[in-house]
């Protein structure tokens, strides 16, 4: 968009266009993506607003007549954003396949910077709408990769967070016959700790099967890769996983668990579980929240179940009463703040580099930053060291802070 002229807005100015990039994972995400609409169209009724991504691919019709909405991109045309705005068609597929990479330069105010290496899903969870959005198996090119994250890296950026849809099966419909375990991530990340520079590499969302003992050593190996893995587990009862279409059983997630741990036992885990899946009983319930507070992590997103329409569990019997599934919420979001405490704990009288955020804590007014593993951590300080990395000494710990100072003893501000 910069390279085609356009301007980049702070969040409190008043644009002239607009780009809502959506989701469509659950009903909540349908509902921001309209509200953001009419809140944009409001703020300037006058401003041109592009709508794209996964809403759009099924549900365009629902967009479309909504007011202000100028253009509607599907996901293999968000690379032509800029073309489209600027009402310039192009015949030369060539050119149009050049420019749909959507390689991205620039996080402006942004501390980490993203690198999008691959899309479309190979899983079908039966309660999932993506593949039906973002169809089959698609990687970056490596070279591209190490070309992005070098620009990145140069540009200033201290992190970069692999991103995708389905981010272990990159390069699986590129080197066809191969497994993820040496065509997967694990390609990407020995490319990109060859590049120069001081600067970490954090996975974002990766599925269990992709966790294999070689991505488990080579992470361990690498000081420029984060120590930090967002794992799904979605239930912790096998009962549930089959009915979800969940291809593992608790016993052969917590048996994964253990191995990281026994590899790297500082090593910070983060998952996703879901409230509510349609005929999840009391009991099966009950052995999620247990296997969660066994695998300790140190942070957890719940939600829970929504309809999607053309997915398998759509037509499953057994859904919660609202009563029961707020309860069940708040059930495991206790247990959930427990094990993050218990894991933070360990890190007390401990050094952590922390890269620091560019805003300010707003209840306390200090400095905030994470860690390499994935660590919250707020202390006092100077402007002077935002989107930097500074060693920080853990010194007291709440159910919602990690509190620390400034280890001018071990200080190497980088």
């Amino acid at each position: 968009m910069l390279r085609s002229g356009f301007k980049e807005c702070l969040a409190k100015e008043i644009a002239d266009i607009y780009i809502i990039n959506t989701c469509t994972v659950t009903h909540h995400a349908d509902k921001e993506s309209r509200y953001l609409v009419g809140m944009f169209h409001r703020i300037n009724p006058k401003a041109k607003i592009v709508v794209a991504g996964c809403y759009v691919e099924r549900n365009a019709d629902e967009i479309s007549f909504l007011p202000g909405v100028a253009h509607i991109v599907k996901n293999e045309e968000k690379g032509r954003i800029a073309e489209i705005l600027n009402e310039q068609r192009t015949t030369n597929n060539e050119q149009r396949n050049s420019q749909s990479e959507f390689i991205i330069t620039g996080f402006k105010g942004r501390t980490k910077a993203f690198v999008k290496i691959q899309d479309g899903c190979e899983n079908r969870c039966s309660y999932c709408k993506v593949p039906l959005v973002r169809g089959a198996l698609k990687s970056k090119p490596l070279t591209s990769i190490v070309e992005e994250a070098g620009r990145l890296v140069s540009s200033g950026f201290k992190e970069l967070v692999l991103v995708g849809i389905c981010l272990g099966a990159w390069g699986k419909e590129i080197a066809a016959g191969t497994g993820p375990g040496s065509a997967g991530v694990v390609e990407v990340l020995k490319a990109l700790v060859k590049i120069g520079g001081d600067f970490r590499i954090r996975l974002s969302s990766i599925e269990p099967r992709y966790i294999t003992d070689e991505l488990i050593e080579f992470i361990a190996a690498n000081k420029k890769i984060c120590k930090h893995l967002h794992i799904p587990l979605q239930s912790g009862d096998d009962e549930t996983l089959k009915r979800m279409n969940r291809p593992y059983t608790a016993v052969e997630y917590y048996q994964m668990v253990g191995r990281l741990r026994r590899v790297m036992p500082d090593i910070a885990l983060s998952t996703d579980v879901m409230v509510g899946f349609p005929g999840e009983g009391r009991a099966n319930f009950t052995r999620t929240r247990d296997f969660v507070k066994s695998i300790v992590p140190a942070r957890m997103h719940i939600f829970t179940y929504s309809k999607r329409d053309g997915t398998e569990a759509c037509n499953m019997s057994g859904e919660m009463p609202e009563g029961v599934l707020k309860k069940r919420y708040y059930d495991l979001k206790t247990a959930a703040l427990m094990s993050s405490y218990i894991y933070r704990a360990n890190f007390v009288d401990r050094p952590l580099e922390v890269l620091v955020e560019s805003k300010r804590d707003r209840q306390s007014g200090f400095l905030t930053g994470y860690s390499d593993n994935y660590i919250k951590v707020i202390f006092d300080g100077s402007d002077d060291v935002m989107g930097k990395v500074v060693i920080v000494k853990i010194e007291e710990m709440t159910m919602g802070y990690t509190i620390g100072r400034i280890s001018q003893a071990d200080q190497k501000i980088t």
